[in-house]
């Protein structure tokens, strides 16, 4: 058996490189030489003989092109230099020169140019990633592309409409027109790739900039971050269809006439489009608009008990006179029913309303659900927070939309305010059997504030059905006391819905006053030579109820109390021959029962029933 030689064996392994990865193909850029895409030598410094940078490329780019076989790459030292060899050619020597302008050594600069012919040699004839790629539409994007054949290789895309492919030097650039699939293949005499691109849209950009306004002295912090995540879902340029996550916001009161940038965490998806996760700015503004008090209470509660679907209640919201709305209805239908409170802008001009919500979540308690709606009412009574919300011409604003199951309750509180546009919008409810909805809408009849979800809507056919003016409309819903306690004297007493209110026909009254707000002044005082601890307490006469309470500004609210049970709304400790004054400010709820005592006596430690708000 014949054998055979070291050096035939290299020769033999680098002849099965060569007919494997095809001839070298060799390309130089002034003073640079590509050897299969890789950039194998750079010269800095002319040769002995005068030959210039970009001539000594020239020199090594024929040397390489004339190689027999694709030789071992060595370095070898001769004389005081270093020559590299390939395929038994001497191709370059490293000066001291050339070294010293690379910052090296001879031996080091050659063994650098030796080890990137090596890696030249393995090059394929092409070399690509073929992993399949998401591309954003539109976009561009570059594709490195290498290989011994790339230079002569045809680049091709299934559908240029979607993705279209231009061949550069060192590669490929895609730019992607519309959404949907291309294949892009490259392809030469040795070597055929190719891969998948899959352009979508993105379902936002981001970041993005929406506006929201609020009015309040000051606006709170709740009411800014409402008008803000609802600014978001309503203004958002997203795709359609698309969900929208918020990350928690921590925001602080603003105060008249003042404007702040609030950056927003959010991620956007949706199906068949590149998820987006950013910020958006939303510009928020305080209107300082100047306070006025509501003029009339809106009663929406007859019939109490919603039997069948049709128009509940309906009244004209004037310019610059607000109105303070109570809704309380319990579906006794048999079925499910949609219960929806929206303000319609049938004019041709933009309606700009402030809202002060307070909606609860649907209950079959409806004391509970009575407790929950007043509740945020109350808390943004006391600076008249709330959100200015422009309805366009021909458009109407869902204020509540609730999904009630047979038995339960929908109840709310709100404020409503129209600020400039037609001299009055129609505020109508209506009871509606139900009907599939969208997802945006489905989580309105989940929230307290749907605007925040649908933002304004064009008024479509049952938006314009039949409807008749309530009758339950009841000017100037406040209520004024005073309640006097002298320490040792008779116990002070005030009724709460006691007295009703009248209508505007002066033909009807609201009994238990529900929805009217009172303002309680108490009045204590202690003659004696001693201090005397003093509490409030409101008990719940009439049957099952809640209370609210502001005392001196600040809230107190009731758990549910039973028929009789009491509640500590307040203590406090009035020293001898001393005097305090205490500011109450409370509002008879829905679902609970009511007339209902206010008392003042002296401080009962062992009170039986009672749950104390106070100290």
């Amino acid at each position: 058996m014949q054998r055979f030689g070291k050096g035939w064996l290299t020769i033999w392994l680098w002849m099965i490189v060569s007919v494997c990865f095809g001839q070298v193909v060799v390309r130089t850029e002034g003073a640079n030489v590509f050897v299969n895409g890789v950039n194998v030598v750079s010269f800095k410094t002319a040769s002995v003989y005068g030959l210039s940078a970009e001539g000594r490329a020239t020199e090594f780019g024929l040397a390489v092109e004339g190689l027999p076989y694709f030789g071992e790459v060595k370095l070898r030292k001769v004389g005081k230099t270093h020559v590299v060899f390939a395929g038994g050619k001497r191709l370059v020597t490293i000066t001291a020169a050339e070294a010293k302008a690379h910052g090296s050594t001879t031996a080091a600069l050659g063994m650098s140019w030796s080890r990137k012919l090596r890696q030249a040699f393995l090059v394929p004839p092409l070399q690509v990633d073929t992993s399949p790629m998401l591309l954003p539409v539109p976009s561009t994007r570059t594709v490195k592309v290498s290989g011994s054949e790339f230079a002569e290789a045809v680049v091709e895309s299934s559908d240029p409409a979607v993705v279209s492919v231009q061949k550069t030097a060192t590669g490929l650039t895609l730019a992607v027109n519309s959404p949907g699939n291309a294949t892009i293949r490259v392809y030469s005499t040795d070597a055929d790739k190719s891969f998948e691109v899959t352009a979508q849209p993105y379902a936002a950009l981001l970041p993005q900039t929406v506006a929201a306004t609020v009015n309040g002295s000051p606006a709170s912090g709740a009411t800014i971050i409402g008008a803000v995540e609802g600014a978001i879902r309503t203004q958002l340029n997203r795709l359609p269809g698309s969900n929208v996550e918020i990350s928690p916001t921590d925001v602080s009161s603003l105060a008249d006439g003042q404007a702040r940038t609030v950056p927003v965490k959010v991620r956007i998806f949706a199906p068949d489009a590149i998820e987006r996760v950013g910020t958006v700015n939303v510009i928020v503004r305080n209107a300082s608009l100047p306070y006025r008090k509501e003029s009339e209470l809106w009663y929406c509660n007859y019939p109490e008990n919603v039997q069948s679907a049709g128009n509940l209640f309906a009244a004209n919201l004037k310019i610059n006179q607000p109105a303070r709305m109570l809704y309380h209805h319990i579906n006794e239908s048999g079925s499910p029913l949609f219960i929806r409170i929206q303000a319609v802008n049938d004019s041709d001009i933009p309606a700009r309303v402030v809202v002060m919500p307070g909606d609860g979540e649907p209950d079959k308690n409806p004391v509970r659900v009575g407790l929950r709606a007043a509740s945020q009412y109350f808390r943004a009574l006391t600076t008249g927070s709330g959100e200015v919300i422009t309805i366009p011409p021909r458009s109407t604003l869902p204020i509540s939309i609730r999904r009630l199951a047979p038995k339960e309750t929908m109840s709310g509180l709100c404020g409503l305010r129209l600020i400039d546009g037609p001299t009055s919008v129609l505020v109508r409810t209506d009871a509606w059997p139900p009907f599939p909805l969208e997802p945006r809408w489905v989580a309105a009849t989940n929230s307290p504030t749907p605007w925040r979800f649908v933002g304004c809507n064009p008024i479509n056919e049952y938006d314009s059905s039949r409807f008749e003016i309530s009758k339950h409309v009841y000017p100037n819903p406040f209520k004024t006391a005073d309640v006097r306690y002298e320490v040792g004297k008779r116990f002070g007493f005030f009724k709460i819905g006691e007295r009703p209110i009248s209508g505007e026909d002066q033909r009807r009254v609201l009994d238990g006053n529900f929805g009217v707000v009172y303002n309680i002044r108490a009045d204590i005082s202690n003659p004696t030579p001693e201090p005397a601890d003093i509490e409030i307490v409101f008990e719940a006469s009439a049957g099952y109820s809640g209370c609210l309470f502001l005392v001196d500004g600040a809230y107190k609210e009731s758990p549910l109390l039973q028929p009789k049970a009491e509640y500590r709304v307040e203590r406090v400790t009035i020293p001898p021959g001393g005097f305090k004054r205490i500011e109450l400010v409370t509002i008879p709820l829905s679902g609970s029962s009511y007339p209902s005592m206010i008392s003042i006596r002296p401080f009962q430690v062992l009170s039986t029933g009672i749950t104390s708000g106070g100290k």
